[in-house]
């Protein structure tokens, strides 16, 4: 890195954390419990494409996180055809399964704790305070993190900048100072841009850089960080 960073920060999830096992893993159960005989692929498919909707709905200010909870689980029933789901039920046991998920991504451990000894580190997420608590509880990774902002107990979301202060507070760094790493483009990206932070995008899929925004670096794994 040419620029002399203070700190970095983290997001959680597809950055650091493997989501997509967790998720997965999560469906399953809920589909075992509740006798949902649809294809696991598919089942997972229809989830994942209605919880992007309503989570980047979550981020425009449209929705929260109360809601969304059982609106992503209303949308999946609609489109495949589980009229009689139990909406509450299905949503309390899914948001159960997946705070017991703390699968890491390759290299992440083995980054988190090489950084730690060099810079303050800091991980931020939009998830749901419960879930994301009892999973970092789980996770080898979490003692190398100085300071870790949950949007739920903050009352903030990215891209809202602001949801960074209680992170640069706690660390003592100015946002120029920062160097963020995430894989959102709808929020890690903009928070960053937001906030007046450096970014690396974690980009795997090798999507094009959205016109308006500047990553400052790109990766297309978190192993790909240490090359910086």
């Amino acid at each position: 890195m040419g620029k002399k960073y203070k700190a970095i920060f983290f997001d959680a999830d597809d950055t650091l954390f493997d989501y997509p096992q967790a998720e997965r893993a999560a469906l399953l159960a809920c589909q075992d419990e509740f006798g949902i005989a649809a294809d696991p692929v598919a089942f997972t498919a229809v989830y994942r494409r209605h919880n992007r909707d309503v989570w980047q709905a979550f981020e425009r200010g449209e929705t929260n996180q109360a809601a969304l909870r059982v609106e992503r689980f209303r949308r999946l029933a609609t489109e495949i055809g589980l009229p009689g789901l139990p909406l509450e039920k299905i949503s309390a046991y899914y948001l159960q399964a997946l705070a017991g998920q703390s699968q890491l991504l390759p290299g992440a451990l083995e980054l988190v704790r090489e950084l730690a000894g060099r810079f303050p580190l800091a991980m931020i997420t939009n998830g749901i305070a419960a879930v994301q608590n009892q999973r970092f509880a789980a996770s080898p990774i979490t003692p190398y993190f100085r300071s870790i902002v949950i949007s739920e107990e903050v009352g903030m979301a990215k891209p809202d900048p602001r949801i960074f202060g209680p992170a640069l507070q706690t660390i003592g760094v100015e946002a120029p100072d920062i160097l963020y790493v995430g894989d959102s483009i709808t929020s890690d990206m903009a928070a960053a841009r937001n906030a007046g932070m450096d970014f690396c995008w974690v980009n795997p899929g090798g999507a094009p850089v959205p016109e308006g925004y500047s990553p400052t670096f790109i990766i297309t794994a978190i192993t790909g960080f240490p090359a910086l």
